[in-house]
């Protein structure tokens, strides 16, 4: 009789399949955390375990799960010995699917969709990052994690350091007597504007979104309340707030910032938006078209000022921290730090390209 090699190949399988998952995790857990770049070609290939004998496999892969184990505590908190496994199983997933794009640019996944599946993320520690953020991983740069505050908060330190810049220009050709216009400094104030209430939108909108997801058992009058697209925006600013942490009234609107924010400012927002050219005015006795050209340094530095104070204040009656990390950062200068470019009078710094020569 021939020996039975069942068992014996159902083991090689098995430990065949725990050393890939295993590996495909290691690796996938090393990108997350900040480490692709160090990968040598050779540790990112997956080898053919078949070939392997089972007491090589078992070292094998006692070693893969001491390595996971440490690359994944560095993003997840709290990662318990006896979830190593079934996280990697996990991860591994995220590994095939990664690979069948080629390797680019990959959405991983929601970081509450990813918290449910293996734990808290260790990225809470260094950002403010809500759970409805994506997070992604770019080849083998470090991972990014995307939600509209962030990109918006960019958007206006951008727009409003160039618009700075344009009323520098303008200040210097003035000084110097030459012809000049007030046009690009105009549309950049329109767009600051515009940004402000954008980011305003999406940060209230967000505070919402971020505590339904985190209580998913709310009563039902509070999730139709954070729900409610019929309020206005000052009305969910105010209102929110205090819904949130269960202190009604715990923002007071008629005070500032928010009274000129939701007054003045959204007024000539409002002028933008929904322009009205003529002299007449609409029933709260403003004229949209004269709102709609009055974006000066003033007007534009108050709705900025206004915006970051308003958000600022929220953030502490809901988190009990000064402010947002995504939010931009003064520079000491009155300019947002870490914008990369400016501009320039059309011409400066050109290169000479006809010289007469003697």
């Amino acid at each position: 009789m021939q020996p039975d090699n069942t068992l014996s190949d159902n083991k090689h399988l098995r430990l065949v399949e725990q050393a890939t998952v295993l590996k495909k995790a290691w690796l996938i857990v090393a990108v997350l955390g900040g480490g692709g770049a160090q990968l040598r070609i050779q540790d990112r290939l997956i080898p053919n375990y078949q070939t392997c004998e089972n007491k090589s496999l078992k070292r094998h892969i006692e070693d893969l799960e001491e390595d996971f184990e440490s690359f994944a505590k560095k993003i997840l908190s709290g990662l318990k010995r006896a979830d190593v496994y079934s996280n990697a199983k996990w991860f591994s997933t995220q590994y095939d699917q990664w690979a069948a794009i080629g390797f680019g640019v990959y959405e991983v996944g929601r970081v509450r969709e990813i918290e449910i599946a293996v734990g808290k993320l260790t990225l809470h520690k260094s950002m403010d990052c809500p759970p409805y953020a994506q997070l992604f991983l770019q080849g083998l740069q470090a991972p990014a994690v995307r939600h509209p505050e962030y990109h918006l908060g960019s958007d206006l330190a951008l727009l409003f350091n160039l618009f700075l810049d344009s009323e520098t220009i303008l200040t210097e050709t003035s000084r110097r007597h030459e012809v000049h216009s007030s046009e690009h400094s105009q549309s950049l104030g329109r767009s600051v504007i515009l940004t402000c209430f954008n980011l305003l939108e999406s940060f209230v909108s967000g505070l919402a979104l971020a505590w339904l997801m985190e209580n998913p058992g709310a009563p039902p009058e509070v999730v139709s309340d954070l729900q409610n697209k019929n309020k206005s925006l000052r009305q969910r600013f105010i209102e929110f707030p205090g819904t949130i942490t269960g202190r009604p009234d715990v923002i007071d609107g008629t005070c500032m910032p928010f009274k000129t924010l939701f007054q003045e400012c959204k007024q000539r927002r409002d002028s933008i938006v929904h322009c009205e050219p003529g002299s007449k005015p609409t029933k709260w006795n403003y004229v949209k078209e004269h709102e709609f050209h009055s974006v000066d340094l003033a007007a534009v530095q108050k709705t900025v000022d206004l915006t970051v104070e308003a958000i600022s204040k929220v953030w502490r009656v809901v988190h009990g921290r000064e402010k947002p990390t995504w939010l931009p950062k003064w520079d000491g200068r009155g300019r947002f730090e870490r914008v990369m470019v400016k501009l320039a009078p059309v011409g400066a710094n050109l290169p000479v390209r006809h010289v007469l020569k003697k």
